[in-house]
């Protein structure tokens, strides 16, 4: 097996946790030492094990990897995309501000939502909710990790399919 797909979820294309993880730290050291903004984007697709229930894991499977399709396309290269939980993917975003961050996140979020699945069950739409956090000054990169965390949570707590900022 290559050295890239130990570090690429196969079924998504987008970086393992670890690797995601070792590439936010970088880019958070070089935010610090440049002073450069640096936003992360958590994005966790909504009703998950509902979806599973209703249309059963391939279709749900099939969702994930368009929702990786759309985070990509939304931010047209800006930074890595890494699977950083079962159905929840984050973008570490170097040089962008975290208004710019949120204007991602919309975009992310409204692309997903006209996204059609099929089904045995039916036809279905999905939704996610995203946590947009800034890095602040001398801020460590697991406290960033977190912080988009809560605030995705959060999003989802005030209804979901929205994008919350700390």
């Amino acid at each position: 097996m290559s050295e890239r797909a130990l570090q690429v979820c196969l079924q998504t294309g987008a970086y393992l946790r670890p690797h995601f993880e070792h590439l936010l730290a970088r880019g958070v050291s070089d935010a610090h030492g440049t002073r450069m903004p640096l936003t992360l984007l958590w994005v966790d697709l909504d009703e998950t094990q509902e979806g599973n229930d209703t249309h059963g894991r391939e279709a749900m499977d099939v969702a994930l990897g368009a929702l990786v399709e759309e985070f990509a396309a939304a931010l047209d290269g800006r930074g890595p995309i890494g699977r950083v939980e079962g159905d929840a993917f984050a973008a570490s975003l170097y040089g962008v501000t975290a208004d710019m961050g949120v204007r991602l996140a919309e975009r992310v979020r409204r692309r997903f939502a006209d996204r059609r699945f099929a089904s045995e069950a039916g036809d279905f739409q999905g939704s996610v909710s995203v946590g947009v956090a800034m890095l602040r000054p001398h801020e460590p990169y697991g406290n960033l990790l977190d912080a988009a965390e809560a605030a995705c949570i959060q999003a989802k707590q005030a209804g979901r399919g929205r994008v919350v900022a700390r």
